[in-house]
């Protein structure tokens, strides 16, 4: 399989002298296409600092990252914007909507730097919005959706750009139990369907979806487990359990 990303001693540093924070001591991985990666640790570990930096939200203080066969560790801040439109999507935690625009609007957003003719545009987003179970809530504001609806247009909005990788930051986070089961659901479905994800998550039932879960501690990455799809399917029925009781 190839590499999505490669991360060859990847090192971040804020502050200088006293004050300096090592966030990231030379972190190296590769995440293969197809993988589905949670991304754990406590307060401080480094997880989030990794997560911007594949992001290409930052550039690290040294080290390299090779997203999908380019080097993006020493970009510009308007070359880093390009790759981000090329290559990833974005679920935050919040979902990040904009409050007077349709949830179709929503998710044509990210297509308007894109070099699609205009006809395309709501057609891709009309088919996110169908891969989300929301073709039925197009012309819905956010303040008419449930939360978990909100974290679909989410999803679909970072889908509509057919991104090689597909980032999460604890997407979970703002919704019950019930409705944090069925994202979970969303994203194993599309990494059936060969979508590559990392997500961030400090919650181990939430992890045990990925296929892959990475610990990172004090800036280092101290674990990379291996899951089985039986382990996938355990979580899933645990889970289930436990929105059930």
């Amino acid at each position: 399989m190839a590499s999505v990303i490669r991360i060859r001693q990847l090192c971040k540093q804020y502050g200088a002298g006293e004050q300096q924070v090592k966030a990231l001591r030379g972190v190296d991985l590769d995440i293969q296409q197809g993988e589905f990666v949670a991304v754990m640790g406590p307060s401080g570990s480094g997880k989030s600092t990794f997560m911007n930096l594949i992001g290409c939200l930052d550039s690290p203080s040294s080290g390299q990252i090779i997203l999908q066969g380019e080097d993006v560790s020493q970009l510009s801040a308007n070359a880093l914007a390009t790759v981000r439109n090329n290559y990833l999507g974005f679920v935050f935690q919040q979902f990040n909507l904009l409050a007077r625009t349709s949830a179709l609007e929503n998710v044509m957003l990210p297509l308007l730097y894109s070099m699609l003719p205009d006809e395309q545009h709501k057609h891709r987003a009309l088919t996110c919005l169908e891969q989300v179970g929301l073709a039925q809530r197009l012309w819905h504001m956010p303040s008419q959706l449930s939360g978990g609806q909100q974290q679909r247009v989410a999803i679909a909005r970072a889908l509509v750009n057919e991104p090689a990788l597909l980032l999460a930051d604890e997407p979970t986070g703002a919704l019950d139990t019930q409705t944090g089961l069925e994202i979970m659901q969303i994203f194993q479905a599309l990494n059936r369907q060969g979508k590559t994800l990392v997500l961030v998550t400090h919650e181990p039932d939430i992890a045990a979806f990925a296929s892959r879960i990475l610990m990172f501690r004090d800036g280092q990455l101290v674990s990379d487990q291996q899951q089985t799809p039986e382990d996938a399917s355990d979580a899933l029925l645990a889970f289930k359990q436990g929105a059930a009781s």
